[in-house]
């Protein structure tokens, strides 16, 4: 019988700490959605399609740079944290440095960090349901006069891809967005 009972409670345990994992970054990135800073990124995005992880919007996401005055402070494979401002054109770096701060997102220089430094965003995939994705490739195929946006919020390094935009409208939800505030 005590053999039945170590392993029932064994049992709960593992299930426990198996249950607490996915928890933790569900609460996690629930926490960036909430609150995070949102800004939007212009991308040209393509819908391909993952045999494993379903259809996906590809965001092809313009390239970003920072003029710096001090590029000898950066070597290739550096961990940074890039910190960005709002305008009607999408988002734009304003700092790069080696510290974290509430609104700054982690990045990876793979590159040997010449001036101006040259920043690949991490976020490339976009996942929707199967019907959803196609719908709003079509949409952003038919519709290249409009700036495309993708809608990020970042908090502490982290994001969170929230929506997609263009001409001002959700293709996710059809409702209309509006920029994010820039006074914050």
């Amino acid at each position: 019988m005590k053999t039945v009972n170590k392993r029932l409670i064994g049992l709960i345990a593992i299930s426990i700490v198996q249950l607490t994992f996915p928890l933790f970054f569900i609460v996690a990135k629930e926490h960036v959605i909430e609150t995070g800073k949102e800004y939007l990124f212009r991308i040209q995005p393509v819908d391909p399609y993952d045999f494993f992880q379903g259809r996906y919007v590809n965001l092809n996401v313009q390239p970003l740079s920072y003029e710096t005055t001090k590029s000898d402070d950066f070597k290739q494979n550096d961990i940074v944290y890039a910190e960005f401002a709002q305008d009607s054109t999408g988002a734009k770096i304003t700092a790069i440095s080696h510290k974290k701060t509430k609104h700054s997102l982690k990045l990876k220089l793979f590159s040997k960090p010449n001036n101006p430094l040259y920043v690949r965003l991490p976020f490339r995939r976009f996942y929707l349901e199967e019907t959803k994705a196609t719908t709003i490739e079509k949409q952003l195929a038919t519709d290249r006069k409009h700036p495309n946006f993708v809608h990020v919020k970042i908090l502490k390094g982290d994001f969170v891809i929230t929506d997609i935009s263009s001409n001002g409208k959700s293709l996710i939800t059809g409702n209309s967005v509006q920029s994010p505030d820039l006074s914050k």
